[in-house]
């Protein structure tokens, strides 16, 4: 299958609870579109390949700098791919900001895509975290 250098990003959401202890798991919504619903599995269409290739926050505020939130992807409903550094340190500007995985993360056409958020520390308040995933399509 040839590239068509196309992607996406995915826009990823997850509230946390006021005083939410640490540890606590949140299913991701994510979106391919503004326009469309936020939703907890992403299906990868049959004739794309999909590969995540960056994940990142552009603001701090909205990056889970108080809970420190790691981030897990899973494929087909169980089986994790990579958990990233927290949050706070994936800040896009940062030139000291770790890349999210060793290599790029690759999901077939019909895998299915499930992110989760683990917070690291008691939150104190709710807690509104917006990260970006870059998906290249080939």
């Amino acid at each position: 299958m040839s590239s068509n250098n196309s992607g996406l990003v995915l826009n990823c959401t997850v509230t946390v609870a006021a005083l939410a202890p640490a540890a606590t798991v949140q299913s991701v919504l994510m979106q391919t579109s503004p326009t469309v619903a936020g939703v907890n599995e992403l299906q990868v269409p049959l004739t794309e390949n999909w590969i995540a290739t960056d994940v990142y926050i552009l603001t701090a505020p909205n990056g889970g700098t108080i809970t420190q939130p790691i981030v897990t992807m899973d494929k087909n409903r169980g089986r994790v791919l990579v958990q990233t550094p927290p949050l706070a340190a994936m800040l896009i500007t940062s030139n000291t900001r770790p890349r999210f995985s060793p290599q790029p993360i690759g999901f077939e056409g019909g895998s299915i895509i499930r992110m989760f958020t683990t917070t690291t520390t008691t939150a104190v308040g709710a807690e509104n975290i917006i990260f970006s995933v870059a998906i290249s399509i080939v």
